[in-house]
């Protein structure tokens, strides 16, 4: 697996919050320094992004928070197993549409 892939495992597995939020962008900042797996840092990182400037300068209401990470989470899991895996862009295309499609769903 990826450096800045594994890290991004790591940091789901403590839930999404604004400090994490902010760290997993920086992740996937990495990804797209080193040019592994661009697309996948890219998509990882634009709906990170989106959520952090949602939930930015607000209160973010417990259940909010918790509807929002039972449904990104486990894409964005998805996606990473299937980094770790190396999997080929054909095959990340299942795991990276599901997550644009749980953020798009919020």
């Amino acid at each position: 697996m990826t450096g800045w892939a594994n890290e991004i495992k790591q940091l789901l597995a403590d839930g999404l919050y604004m400090h994490n939020l902010r760290r997993i962008m920086e992740c996937c900042e990495q990804g797209l320094k080193e040019e592994e797996h661009a697309l996948a840092a890219y998509v990882i990182r634009s709906v990170i992004a989106d959520l952090h400037r949602e939930w930015e300068g607000q209160a973010v209401r417990v259940d909010d928070a918790r509807r929002t990470e039972s449904r990104l989470r486990p894409p964005l899991e998805a996606v990473v197993t299937a980094l770790s895996r190396r999997d080929s862009l054909q095959a990340l295309s299942g795991p990276l549409e599901a997550l644009v499609r749980a953020w798009v769903s919020l």
